[in-house]
C-alpha cells in the first residue's frame, strides 16, 4: 500500500474516531441534561410521569428492562434514534412542494397537507380548527388525535396567560407599567422596578430559563423566592430572552394581587368566560394524577383541547357572539411589536428572524407596530394563530417536535387562509 494511502486512512480513522469521541460526550453532557431537567425524585431514573411528553409517548418502547423507569442507557438509547429518526424525516421531506399548487385550495387540499404532516413527521395524528369572525369555518382531523383530545401545548400557554393578566388589568388590579414593588413590597434591587409589560414581553432582563427544574407540588411562594433569588443578565427593557422565569413571576404577582390561586383566576377570567371546558394549569412535564399543583407553570404547563383553544381564539374575535373576552385595547397591546428594538439576548432557535414578541404571543413581520400575523408556537406542536387582516384564526394541535412541525403549520395556516378569502 502507498505510503499517500496509508496516510489518508490513518487520517481517516483518527477523525472518525474523534467523532465519535465528541458524539459520545456530546450524548453523556444530553443525559445529565435531561435526568437533571426531569429527575424531580431524584433517583437517577426516569419515571412515565417525569419526563416530558414527546418521550412519554415511546417510554414502553425504550424501557427496555420493564422496571418502569428510564436509567442512563435507556435514556441514551433515545436520544440516539430520536437524531437518527429526525435526520430521515428531514431526508423525507426533502424537496416536498408546498402543497397544493397555488390556485387549487380546497377543503381535500387542506385535508392532504394535515394528513402529508402526519406522514412525513411519524406524529400520532393532528387536528385543525379555522374560524373567520366568531364562526367555525374548518374541522379537520388526521390519525388518532380529535378535537377534544386534551394535550400539553407548551409555550401556547402564554397567549392564553397573558389574557387572564390582561382581564386583570381590566379590572384594576394591574397596570403594565407599574414597578413590581408597589404590589410585592418585600421585593428589592432588580425585580423592585420592573414592570408586568417586561415580564410579559421577556424583557425583564432574566436569564435563559423556563421555570420547570421544580415540581408543580413546590409552593408558589417558594419557587417565586427562587426565580427572584437567580442571577440576571440585564437592567429591565434593554434585551429580549424568550423563556419562562418572567412569566412564572407574573403569575405569582397575579395571585398576590387578587388574593386567588391561579386555578381559580383562569377558570374565573378565560376558561368560563370563553367555553374552555377541558383545560387545565399543571407543570408541562411531571403530569401525574393527583398531584396537587401549588405552582403552575404559567409559560408552558397548559392542557387544553383543540376545541377548547379554538374558543379561546374565538372569544378574542370582534364579531364573537355575546361579550368579547378582552377590549379592542387590551388586545391591541398583546398584538403590538415590544422587542423589535431591542438587543436579541436569547430567542427560541426555530422562528423567523423577523417575527418578535408582542405581550405573551410572536408578532410576525410587524407593520407600524400592530402585528397582522400573531400566534404562540408550542415546542410540543401546538400552533394557534389570528391573521387580523382577513379575520381569520385557527389552531392545529399535535404532539411532536416544534422545530420539524412550524414549516408544515405555516404551510396549512396559508392554505386555511386563502380557502376563506
Amino acid at each position: 500500500m502507498k505510503r499517500r494511502t496509508k496516510q489518508t486512512l490513518l487520517a481517516i480513522t483518527i477523525a472518525l474516531g474523534i467523532t465519535a469521541g465528541l458524539i459520545s460526550l456530546w450524548q453523556s453532557k444530553q443525559v445529565d441534561k435531561i435526568i437533571t431537567l426531569m429527575d424531580f425524585d431524584g433517583n437517577g431514573v426516569l419515571q412515565t410521569e417525569e419526563v416530558q411528553p414527546l418521550i412519554r409517548l415511546r417510554f414502553s418502547e425504550f424501557d427496555i428492562d420493564g422496571s418502569g423507569g428510564m436509567d442512563r442507557d435507556e435514556i441514551a438509547a433515545y436520544l440516539r434514534l430520536t437524531i437518527f429518526s429526525a435526520i430521515a424525516r428531514k431526508w423525507h421531506a426533502n424537496g416536498l412542494p408546498e402543497y397544493p399548487p397555488a390556485g387549487d385550495v380546497d377543503l381535500d387540499a387542506l385535508q392532504a397537507a394535515l394528513d402529508e404532516m402526519v406522514d412525513v413527521l411519524e406524529l400520532p395524528g393532528a387536528v385543525m380548527l379555522v374560524g373567520k369572525n366568531g364562526v367555525e369555518r374548518i374541522r379537520i382531523t388526521s390519525g388518532e388525535l380529535d378535537a377534544n383530545t386534551v394535550v400539553p401545548v407548551a409555550s401556547a400557554s402564554k397567549w392564553v396567560s397573558s389574557a387572564v393578566l390582561m382581564r386583570l388589568i381590566e379590572q384594576g388590579a394591574l397596570t403594565l407599567e407599574t414597578p413590581l414593588n408597589s404590589y410585592i413590597p418585600e421585593l428589592a434591587g432588580h425585580w423592585a422596578s420592573t414592570t408586568l409589560r417586561q415580564l410579559l414581553s421577556h424583557s425583564s432582563g432574566t436569564r435563559e430559563g423556563h421555570a420547570i427544574e421544580n415540581p408543580p407540588s413546590m409552593p408558589y411562594r417558594e419557587q417565586f423566592e427562587r426565580l427572584t433569588q437567580k442571577p440576571v443578565n440585564n437592567v429591565p427593557g434593554v434585551e429580549f430572552t424568550y423563556g419562562g422565569i418572567s412569566m412564572q413571576i407574573a403569575g405569582y404577582l397575579a395571585e398576590q394581587v387578587s388574593n386567588k390561586p391561579w386555578s381559580q383566576l383562569f377558570d374565573e377570567l378565560v376558561a368560563r368566560p370563553s367555553g374552555m371546558k377541558q383545560s387545565a394549569y399543571g407543570h408541562p412535564f411531571w403530569h401525574k394524577s393527583g398531584t396537587v399543583i401549588n405552582s403552575p407553570n404559567i409559560a408552558g404547563g397548559l392542557y387544553t383541547s383543540a376545541q377548547d383553544y379554538f374558543n379561546f381564539l374565538t372569544a378574542l374575535s370582534p364579531e364573537v357572539t355575546g361579550p368579547r373576552l378582552l377590549t379592542e385595547n387590551s388586545i391591541g397591546q398583546m398584538e403590538s411589536d415590544q422587542t423589535s428594538t431591542l438587543a436579541q439576548n436569547f430567542r427560541t432557535p426555530i422562528v423567523p428572524n423577523d417575527w418578535f414578541y408582542g405581550l405573551g404571543l410572536w408578532c410576525e413581520s410587524p407593520h407600524a407596530e400592530r402585528c397582522t400575523h400573531v400566534n404562540s408556537a408550542g415546542a410540543f406542536g401546538t400552533f394557534p394563530w389570528i391573521d387580523r387582516a382577513s379575520g381569520t384564526y385557527g389552531v392545529m394541535v399535535t404532539l411532536g417536535p416544534m422545530r420539524e412541525i412550524l414549516p408544515f403549520a405555516l404551510n396549512l395556516r396559508r392554505l386555511a387562509i386563502e380557502l376563506e378569502r
